[in-house]
């Protein structure tokens, strides 16, 4: 619906692009060792198809494609992290969507899910602050945390990142604490032998330096991307 509702939009008013937010991590399977994806109509591999149909069949010049595709959710909160003055304003929560004003219901996978992936860059104070609650000491959040981190037969059925970029979140959260008091979720993750501090450092590098191949970038928004890239290092 996003993808043609988004095409007769362009047409109508002459633009050149369709520009989307999906990221890479949208194209991990939701079921753990099956290709059954929440996140279908986010995935590269739908953004190819539609962007091969539109040249095929619909032949307007118009150029589909997602911004951020050569980039993890981890990036992504990284760089999101540096923008404090939008903590209090940006939303991405399903349930509290209905609500008007849009909440953040703190509930829901979703949330918790932002919250993890945020944890590394953000105070406790400011993770509380967005969702109004301290979901990281909630253990009615404990089911969801064991799907996040790919300990159950498939993730949440909701749009979030991949299980990798889950466990370094949460990993590096944990090191920042620097042996301090540890919230519920992270105390557990601890004691049931997740944590592994070993090559932490390695691997959010190879993180914040991945860019993956699977994109329709055109090159002025891969140059835009890359430098904006460099933050991350």
């Amino acid at each position: 619906m996003v993808a043609f509702s988004s095409e007769i939009t362009a047409y109508l008013h002459g633009l050149k692009y369709i520009v989307l937010s999906n990221e890479s991590s949208a194209n991990e399977s939701t079921v753990i060792g099956q290709n059954v994806n929440h996140q279908y109509s986010k995935s590269f591999e739908f953004e190819n198809d539609f962007h091969k149909y539109e040249e095929k069949y619909l032949k307007t010049g118009i150029y589909y494609f997602s911004f951020l595709r050569p980039l993890s959710e981890f990036q992504i909160a990284k760089m999101f992290s540096a923008h404090r003055k939008y903590l209090s304003v940006f939303r991405s929560c399903n349930l509290g969507g209905k609500v008007s004003p849009d909440i953040w219901c703190g509930e829901c996978p979703k949330c918790l899910f932002v919250s993890l992936i945020l944890s590394p860059f953000l105070t406790d104070g400011e993770l509380t602050g967005i969702f109004g609650k301290d979901l990281l000491n909630d253990e009615s959040m404990t089911e969801y945390f064991t799907e996040l981190i790919g300990k159950s037969a498939h993730k949440p059925f909701e749009c979030v990142g991949s299980v990798d970029e889950v466990n370094l979140a949460v990993s590096l959260a944990i090191r920042k604490r620097n042996g301090g008091k540890l919230p519920l979720l992270f105390e557990r993750y601890k004691e049931q032998g997740f944590y592994n501090p070993a090559n932490l450092d390695e691997k959010n590098n190879e993180y914040c330096k991945y860019f993956s191949s699977e994109n329709l970038l055109p090159e002025s928004f891969r140059e835009i991307l890359l430098n904006e890239m460099e933050r991350l290092l």
